[in-house]
């Protein structure tokens, strides 16, 4: 799971839970420092979700936290806030997909490509276009 532990301008801070999705949970510590209250809300990529997929989603996340942390899912508001900022993912891209030089992107990278096409187009040469062409046009 990726925690990504953040702090605004005012000094407000919030643990975001799992990376970028259509909807994104977090944290934020009470006023006692310890306890927290969990929160979602739509990304604000993507339309409002189903109360029904909220709920499912959260609790996914709040059941991958508590293995995250090795708590009990009825234990896991006891750990306090720190414990779970103290989880903050340095770098995500680890994790992830992430941007490589050009030179390298075939190599890394996961394409866009067509269903009906196997393998990267960037695996063709010129003269598999050129005899593709050839057969079309006869």
């Amino acid at each position: 799971m990726i925690v990504t532990h953040t702090r605004n301008a005012q000094g407000h801070r919030r643990i975001y839970l799992g990376g970028k999705a259509s909807i994104e949970c977090w944290i934020e510590p009470a006023a006692d420092g310890i306890a927290w209250s969990f929160h979602m809300d739509t990304a604000p990529t993507t339309y409002p979700q189903p109360d029904d997929t909220m709920r499912a989603w959260a609790k996914h996340v709040l059941l991958e936290l508590a293995a995250e942390v090795g708590a009990e899912p009825d234990d896991l508001k006891a750990v306090p806030f720190e414990r779970i900022a103290a989880l903050h993912t340095a770098n995500p891209a680890d994790f992830g997909r992430a941007p490589a030089p050009r030179r390298q992107a075939y190599a890394h990278a996961f394409m866009t490509t067509p269903p009906n096409i196997t393998r990267p187009s960037a695996d063709f040469t010129g003269k598999d276009f050129t005899s593709q062409r050839r057969q079309t046009a006869r």
